[in-house]
């Protein structure tokens, strides 16, 4: 469902940056035909500047190798006006953006665009010592890091092969579609951990926006919430939202009556959007003071904000596909689309004022909390009026959804029981809320909106906290059956090794097996027992095994 990424081959724009001397500073990539994107450290590195640089960038021009044309001479290259972002004192920055003396012909350079970085999977080039003609490494993203967060770590996807030195300045290129999404920046100095980190393209565009012509792809948030304004906020609300996207409440849905977008808790949503966004955040508001600010989501946790106010729900759904990277596939239905390819952490405000609210629930909304406390997703959903009918219309597809969930884990509770004693109990919270959402429904054509809100908001919650405890439930059951799986496939390979070994007569683990294989296949037993007697077996096997070959002659 994804664009293919291009082969390393067609993808000419990977620089070497080096010294006057000739030593290999780091890496870069080439934008358009005449510039070049870097670590400000790289550069540093050029004029023997170590640590925190000055505000101003090195006058001594760098070598860049053009090593993926080289038919192609070496061009020497400098910082460009408006493209230094030196790494300060407190670890943030470290952008540059070079220009060359001379422009590249017939070259476009690279592509870079926002995407979703949790567990996205990409690779880097880079120029270290032992490789100086280039080598690629694979990782995987797993969150950020760093100073106020501005950095996501990088952790190597193959054994043995790593960020190191000569990496500095290298384009982190999604796998699945080929695009730029942030630039290496430094590693862990242990090789044994090969953890890298890079700068993501929402902050480069921060600390250097000319960049911004090279990027393709829709922001991580639409124009209408990028207002930060002077009002007053909601604190409980601001609270609630900043403790849903740091993943300090179990909530994975939180529907959130904002009212008008004056209005202060309108405020305090809009305030949590462009505070936790790597490109929007403003100087003013102090990496310290945001960060250390409850009401504050942490930076990059809201991967993408939208607002639905007089936009069909078509139109919602293709941005979601386009930002994630799939847009080329929304022809059709596409709410099978939305639902598996949202990303991780999602708002959408004004659902009430989209041109076909119901639509919008059933064909975008839905799928996406449909699968929220399965793929633990956090997802806000802004109303600017109580809506009652509308949202009646999703809570009864989330008890729907909830009771569907309870009746797979009990078949699969009935499965494992046969097997492991002790298990979680399935609890059935999905008729208990279907009656107090029918005692609502009846409530809805009375005259006192006020309290029939409140109610419904109450049920709300109850039903997203029993959807992600089924979540987690279902998780467990899985895990255990796994263990237990586990348990068979290592009780099988040690019988096999003690027999191969010429064990089979061997006093004392004939009993030590039939125990072990008893707690497991003779019918439920406790899954702790069952451990400590295969892997009491298993160092029975490996004892014998020992002493027969101490035994052997020499």
């Amino acid at each position: 469902m994804f664009w293919v990424k291009e082969s390393h081959g067609r993808q000419p724009w990977p620089v070497r940056i080096r010294g006057d001397s000739g030593l290999i500073l780091g890496s870069g990539t080439l934008l358009g035909d005449r510039h070049v994107l870097t670590c400000a450290h790289v550069i540093d590195s050029s004029a023997g500047r170590r640590g925190a640089a000055t505000g101003d960038p090195p006058a001594t021009r760098v070598r860049v190798d053009l090593v993926r044309l080289p038919h192609l001479a070496a061009r020497s290259a400098r910082v460009t006006p408006g493209g230094w972002a030196p790494l300060d004192k407190d670890g943030h920055g470290d952008v540059a953006l070079l220009e060359l003396a001379d422009p590249v012909p017939d070259q476009q350079g690279a592509e870079l665009r926002r995407l979703p970085l949790w567990q996205q999977h990409v690779y880097a080039f880079g120029f270290p010592r032992e490789f100086s003609d280039g080598e690629t490494v694979h990782a995987v993203l797993d969150g950020q890091v760093g100073p106020g967060g501005e950095q996501v770590q990088m952790t190597p996807a193959n054994p043995g092969l790593w960020v190191r030195s000569g990496f500095s300045g290298a384009a982190a290129v999604d796998e699945r579609t080929g695009h730029v999404v942030g630039m290496v920046v430094s590693y862990y100095s242990d090789p044994a951990a090969g953890r890298s980190y890079l700068v993501p393209v929402e902050t480069i565009l921060r600390h250097v926006p000319a960049v911004a012509r090279w990027v393709v792809g829709g922001s991580s948030v639409d124009g209408e919430l990028t207002s930060l304004g002077a009002g007053h906020r909601d604190g409980p609300a601001a609270l609630r939202i900043a403790r849903l996207y740091a993943r300090r409440s179990p909530e994975n849905v939180l529907v959130i009556v904002t009212g008008r977008p004056g209005s202060t808790v309108s405020a305090a949503l809009r305030r949590a959007v462009v505070l936790s966004n790597r490109e929007l955040r403003p100087a003013s508001a102090g990496p310290a003071e945001a960060d250390g600010d409850p009401t504050v989501p942490p930076l990059g946790s809201i991967d993408l904000s939208l607002d639905a106010t007089g936009k069909p729900p078509r139109e919602l759904a293709e941005r979601i596909l386009e930002f994630v990277g799939a847009g080329e596939q929304a022809t059709g239905p596409v709410g099978d689309l939305v639902g598996a390819a949202v990303p991780r952490s999602v708002l959408i405000d004004g659902v009430d004022e989209s041109t076909d609210p119901k639509e919008l629930l059933a064909e975008v909304v839905g799928p996406i909390v449909d699968r929220a406390a399965e793929r633990d997703l956090r997802v806000l959903l802004g109303f600017r009026a109580p809506a009652i009918d509308v949202r009646l219309g999703l809570l009864a597809r989330r008890i729907n959804g909830l009771r569907a969930a309870e009746e797979l884990a009990r078949a699969q509770h009935s499965e494992l029981a046969a097997l492991l004693t002790g298990l979680p109990t399935v609890p059935a919270r999905a008729t208990r809320l279907r009656v107090r959402l029918t005692a609502l429904r009846a409530a809805a054509g009375q005259p006192d909106p006020g309290a029939l809100a409140k109610h419904l908001a109450a049920v709300e919650r109850a039903t997203d906290r029993a959807l992600h405890k089924m979540a987690e439930l279902r998780r467990r059951l899985t895990e255990l059956a796994s263990a237990h799986q586990r348990l068979r496939g290592l009780l099988d390979a040690q019988r096999a090794r003690a027999v191969a070994g010429g064990l089979t007569e061997h006093p004392g683990l004939g009993a030590a097996y039939r125990r072990a294989h008893d707690l497991l296949w003779a019918g439920p037993g406790e899954l702790t027992e069952a451990t400590a007697a295969v892997h009491g077996y298993a160092d029975q096997v490996r004892r014998a095994l020992d002493d027969r070959r101490e035994g052997e002659p020499s």
